[in-house]
Order: C-alpha cells, then sequence, then structure tokens
C-alpha cells in the first residue's frame, strides 16, 4: 500500500490556504492539514472550511495540544476534523481523553514525538493509550543545524503503530522515507512555497509511489565552493532570515570617519535586541531631513538593514 501525502499548510492567511489546498489536491495530496499557524489565526472556521471544500480528503488538525486534550479533540472533531495532533510530551492523561473524545466521532489521534527525550519508549507508550499514528517529526531549529529528513529512516521501522514523518521533506528525502515503511509523508514548505503548487505535489505524489528519488535542482544542496555565487544572488536579509538570524556576524564597526557628523531633527525609537518592527515603524512617522536613532538595549542582533535602508530612501 504506497502511503500517503499529506500537505502542511502552515500559513496564516486562510484564503491563501484554500488556494494552496485546492491546487495540492489537485496534484494528488491525500492528506490536508490545518497547520498549528493557521489554526491559531483562522480558528476552527478553516477546519470547516477544509471539510466542506475536501469531504472526501482526511482533513487533519495540528492542535499540537499539551493539555485539556478531552476539550481540543471535540472542538476539532466537531469542525470536521478526521485526525488531530496532539504532543507526545503532554500526559499520559492528556493523550488519552484526546483518543477518547476522538473515537466518539469516528476520529483518529496522531501523537507529535517532536521534543520527545526517548522516542522509540515513547511512541510504544502513546500506541499503549490509542494514539492511532505517531508522528517522527524533525523540528525547524534541528534542520538549521544541518539535519536532514534521512535521519528519521531508523526509527520508522520500529514504531509500533502507523508512522508519519515530517520536517524538511523534498521529493527526494520523500521517496526514501516511503521505501523505509513511513505510511503518512507530510509536507510542507517544498509544496506551499513551489511556484507550481500542483506540479510540486505531483512530483512528491510520484515519488512516494514509486520511492524512487527524481534527480530534482528545486531544494539543491551548495557545496562550500559554490556558495558564494548562490548567496550572490539574493539580498543580505533574506539570507539572513532564512538562517533564522544563525551565523549574524558580530563586532562590526562603520567605515566612516569619526569627523562625520550628522545633523537633523532626531526621531527616537526605543526596541530589543533583534526587534525590528518599531525601527521599520518609524519610517513612516519620519520626515525629510530626520534622523532615525534607535536604542536596541545593548543588543548586537541588526535591527535595522538593507531593506529599511531601501524603504528610507522612498
Amino acid at each position: 500500500m504506497s502511503a500517503k501525502l499529506q500537505v502542511a499548510l502552515d500559513l496564516v492567511q486562510g484564503k491563501r490556504a484554500m488556494q494552496i489546498a485546492r491546487e495540492a489536491a489537485e496534484g494528488g495530496a491525500d492528506w490536508i492539514e490545518a497547520g498549528t499557524p493557521l489554526i491559531k489565526s483562522e480558528g476552527m472556521e478553516i477546519v470547516r472550511r477544509l471539510k466542506k471544500e475536501f469531504p472526501r480528503k482526511v482533513i487533519v488538525a495540528d492542535l499540537k495540544t499539551m493539555d485539556v486534550g478531552a476539550m481540543e479533540a471535540d472542538m476539532a472533531v466537531k469542525s470536521g476534523a478526521d485526525v488531530i495532533v496532539v504532543m507526545g510530551v503532554s500526559s499520559d492523561s492528556t493523550i488519552s481523553e484526546a483518543v477518547q473524545a476522538a473515537a466518539k466521532y469516528g476520529a483518529k489521534v496522531m501523537v507529535d514525538l517532536m521534543g520527545a527525550r526517548d522516542p522509540m519508549k515513547r511512541g510504544k507508550e502513546v500506541a499503549a493509550l490509542g494514539a492511532a499514528y505517531i508522528c517522527v517529526h524533525m523540528a525547524v531549529d534541528e534542520q538549521m543545524g544541518g539535519a536532514t529528513a534521512e535521519k528519521l529512516v531508523p526509527m520508522i521501522g520500529k514504531m509500533p503503530v502507523g508512522v508519519a514523518v515530517a520536517g524538511g521533506i523534498t521529493a527526494q528525502s520523500a521517496a526514501q522515507l516511503a521505501a523505509a515503511g513511513a505510511e503518512i509523508i507530510i509536507v510542507g514548505g517544498a509544496i506551499t512555497k513551489s511556484a507550481d503548487v500542483k506540479k510540486a505535489a505531483r512530483a512528491i505524489k510520484k515519488a512516494i509511489g514509486t520511492k524512487n528519488a527524481p534527480a530534482g535542482k528545486e531544494f539543491k544542496k551548495y557545496t562550500e565552493e559554490e556558495l558564494v555565487a548562490a548567496f550572490s544572488k539574493v539580498s543580505t536579509p533574506n539570507i539572513c532570515d532564512a538562517q533564522h538570524r544563525q551565523g549574524h556576524m558580530k563586532g562590526i564597526r562603520r567605515r566612516n570617519s569619526d569627523d562625520v557628523k550628522m545633523v537633523g531633527k532626531a526621531l527616537t525609537v526605543q526596541t530589543l535586541n533583534g526587534d525590528w518592527a518599531k525601527p521599520v515603524e518609524a519610517i513612516d512617522f519620519a520626515k525629510p531631513g530626520d534622523v532615525i536613532v534607535v536604542d536596541a538595549g545593548g543588543g548586537d542582533t541588526a535591527v535595522w538593514g538593507e531593506l529599511a535602508t531601501c524603504s528610507a530612501i522612498g
């Protein structure tokens, strides 16, 4: 039996999420997930909209429940969710109550093992509590540290119930994970951030079905020698944001000599280390000739850069 493709709608705009869901469904996505950011932004209404639009698809509500399992499960399944997600690090009672509440309406519980200290041990425990699926999940912070989805392979065949895999999965890694026995392949950015959602979903669906990795270049891994050429294609803020502000440079000094003077009416801004929201907002208040002076509390993470400068000039 071929693994199922679950598209994770980790967006915050309901309208955009619905459009992506339609295109992903056309590309062959089997399960459609209302991601945690989407549910926080749109509430249970987005679950109802997804179920109404796709009555024959499995709708997943990624609640990441940590407490009051019965209440959250009841709320989600009544809105149309077929599967709800509970965190494995939550208490046994939270998980068992969620399982019981979901079962009343024929829904199931998937337990996400992200953050579990001993995934194998916890996997067996949550299976005994009634979890229908176990999600082996590689967190974004792990991915930023260089870990890839292939790291999940050893755990797949050792779980006692159906295994879902998530975390930076592309068409290439999806084939390997499906071949290892994963029943549900959860894909987010490789589909939702694609220029052609339908095509991306179809490519991953094909990789899952054939269990053969395509030779695509859409998620190319650059060698050290290629980094300069790759970085030159995008702006510095893009690179910084893509790396979640890891590896930022410290100890940078101005290039101007000490005798350079700046005169103008000061527009003062107080913000926190790395929080650029207020400095950027100040651009709308500043008048020609004003000088924006920012107090970042002594922090060493940038609160102003290329994009803000271009906005100020404009």
